[in-house]
């Protein structure tokens, strides 16, 4: 199982709801499953998952709560815990009967869909509603451990003139290649505004500092310069460390753009 989490549920969720664990991992998806229901439509992609139907948030919340009881019932008239499948199959067929039979999404479409809500589709990086939720996760183990975390706010240099220049299917393949080489450096980077980007590691400044640089040399190797275009592109960088250089993300934020600023400023006088 890939270790990483999905946009509003988590993969071990899915494998329960789908029967594919060993019995002795079955749960009945009671209290457990409020603190894996971050996504906003978290209840109405279950009973769509489970049966097909699309409903809204607040009655699949119901309907949820409805299915775990069923559950319960029937598995105390059976004396054995039966699948959740099934009590949801029995539930939309004999209870609810809004169904005349019910198909299952496969599990692999499930997944591919919130994959596709968490990643931004052009730049295969996280979009930027996920950052907060990330980051507020990153900032509390930092607190909890001690540990180094630090925000690089990357934006690209002359991006509009190329994209006006060029035409945006040239601009949209620069932001492709751009970031697939900011994910060379970072399993945590997000696409913040149309050619901006920022990227979270658990690591001091200086290390932070090492892998602009870095990024910078990989950025010029490419040369994402035209015949047509004088200046090709060029990349900046902010950086804010936590906690010298703020405590929360907005706080991270502020100070990265402001040193990106400065850098910028520094740039164009040359």
């Amino acid at each position: 199982m890939v270790d990483r989490k999905i946009d509003g549920i988590e993969e071990d969720a899915l494998e329960i709801i789908s029967d594919e664990v060993a019995p002795e991992k079955k749960k009945l998806l009671g209290p457990e499953i409020h603190e894996i229901a971050r996504d906003e439509k978290f209840y109405s992609n279950i009973i769509n998952y489970l049966t097909g139907l699309n409903v809204d948030e607040k009655e699949s919340k119901e309907l949820w709560e409805r299915i775990l009881i069923h559950k319960y019932l029937i598995s105390e008239r059976l004396g054995r815990n039966i699948g959740i499948r099934v009590a949801a199959l029995d539930f939309f067929l004999n209870i609810e009967k809004r169904l005349e039979r019910v198909t299952f999404r496969d599990i692999e479409e499930m997944k591919k869909v919130y994959t596709e809500a968490e990643y931004d589709s052009l730049t295969r990086t996280f979009r930027k509603d996920v950052l907060f939720r990330k980051a507020a996760k990153l900032l509390e183990a930092a607190k909890k451990k001690k540990n180094d975390l630090s925000l690089i706010f990357a934006d690209l240099d002359d991006f509009k003139r190329y994209n006006d220049s060029l035409g945006h299917l040239a601009g949209d393949a620069v932001l492709y290649e751009v970031a697939k080489i900011l994910r060379e450096f970072s399993e945590n980077v997000f696409r913040f505004g149309g050619d901006e980007f920022i990227l979270l590691e658990e690591v001091p400044r200086e290390k932070a500092l090492e892998i602009t640089m870095a990024i910078r040399k990989k950025m010029e190797e490419k040369n994402f310069s035209k015949k047509n275009f004088d200046r090709g592109i060029g990349i900046s960088f902010g950086v804010a460390s936590y906690p010298e250089d703020g405590k929360t993300l907005d706080e991270l934020l502020k100070f990265a753009d402001g040193n990106l600023y400065e850098w910028k400023k520094k740039k164009n006088l040359f």
